[in-house]
């Protein structure tokens, strides 16, 4: 694929590169409009409502059966982003990285599959998606439809991340992580008091 075009993006340090989500995909896929049900027997499907800040809630899941024709074909690998492409404008392409469980697992049409060749840890292009620079370009790029927002795949692909190496991006993850998991501790601080 094309590299993105960098006339407006700031200048990144050195070794750090601009990379489409085009580039960096070996796939990216919309998931199943077929209807779910309750019965938990069947697969667990992942809605746009199952992602929050940056994580999946698996409370409220829908089902489908365990023979349905879109499976193993829409079946989650760990390591897929997932991307809600349709929602109200401020909730509209928010990620979450699916991390293996519950296995097998599968996701709705509102929500876009991003699965990552090597190169690219999918948690930095999360945390940089859910980051105020991605947030903007979403706002950016976003069209409105009958009072929802949307991003299409198209122009997810063409999203330009400030990639570093992959050391870097580990050494990244791994801090941003240690820091969310500070702010989570003094949420739950601050509930219990």
């Amino acid at each position: 694929p094309a590299a993105p075009d960098t006339t407006k993006l700031p200048l990144l340090p050195n070794g750090w590169t601009w990379a489409s989500v085009e580039q960096l995909s070996m796939r990216v896929q919309y998931g199943s409009s077929a209807k779910t049900n309750e019965d938990s027997t069947g697969v667990p499907v992942l809605r746009m409502g199952n992602i929050q800040d940056g994580k999946f809630d698996f409370g409220r899941l829908k089902y489908l059966p365990e023979a349905h024709h879109e499976f193993p074909e829409l079946l989650l690998a760990r390591g897929d982003l997932l991307f809600n492409r349709t929602n109200s404008a401020e909730l509209v392409g928010k990620t979450a990285v699916f991390k293996g469980t519950p296995h097998p697992c599968s996701f709705a049409s509102y929500l876009i599959r991003v699965r990552f060749g090597d190169g690219s840890i999918p948690d930095f292009v999360s945390y940089f998606i859910n980051s105020a620079l991605g947030r903007a370009w979403v706002a950016d790029v976003v069209s409105q439809q009958v009072g929802q927002a949307n991003v299409n795949g198209t122009k997810l692909q063409s999203l330009a991340i400030p990639l570093p190496p992959l050391a870097e991006q580990t050494r990244i993850v791994a801090e941003v992580e240690r820091r969310l998991s500070v702010v989570e501790e003094l949420e739950a601080m601050v509930s219990a008091n």
